[in-house]
């Protein structure tokens, strides 16, 4: 079986990282948010693509776009069928369905600030993840989940203690 174009590519960075690996820490894309009215954000990457996000109306938003919140499961999901559709490539799996879904539980109040014993963010997050392939042991689907789950950037940034800094108007300010 030929290799794909996707196996290629992935081998060629591997093959570059390996023998220089300083090439492959570099600061990320960065996303500008802005506020463009009531609570409607707009977000643009470096490159020109623009998300935007607001609140539902019973929060004050228009409720015309998606919140926050739902491009962290997004962001989530679509990392982690990413990372998968990459390994199985590497392995030489043609996959013939992968799906994914991230969902979350969540407590508005910390949103509000109203109970500060409720954190604002998610209460629990799980992935669902549906991949078939032909010929593929069911063991052999959930080893290639399992190693791409350890490899997913956006879910490692979930599970370990990440460290936020805040900057503002150009003074960082105290953790």
């Amino acid at each position: 079986m030929p290799v794909s174009s996707i196996s290629a590519a992935v081998q060629r960075v591997e093959n570059t990282f390996a023998k220089k690996p300083g090439l492959a820490l570099q600061a990320d894309s960065a996303a500008h948010a802005v506020l463009t009215g009531g609570l409607a954000i707009e977000v643009r990457h470096p490159a020109g693509h623009v998300i935007r996000t607001d609140m539902p109306a019973a929060l004050g938003g228009g409720g015309d776009e998606v919140v926050p919140g739902w491009l962290l499961r997004a962001a989530l999901a679509s990392c982690a069928a990413t990372v998968i559709a990459m390994r199985a490539e590497r392995l030489g799996i043609r996959l013939d369905q992968l799906e994914v879904s991230a969902n979350s539980r969540s407590d508005s109040r910390g949103l509000l600030g109203l109970d500060p014993a409720v954190p604002p963010g998610p209460l629990e997050v799980d992935l669902h993840i549906h991949v078939t392939a032909e010929g593929v042991s069911p063991r052999a689907l959930a080893e290639l989940v399992a190693w791409a789950d350890e490899h997913s950037p956006v879910t490692d940034a979930l599970r370990r203690a990440l460290q936020v800094g805040v900057i503002v108007n150009g003074e960082r300010q105290a953790a």
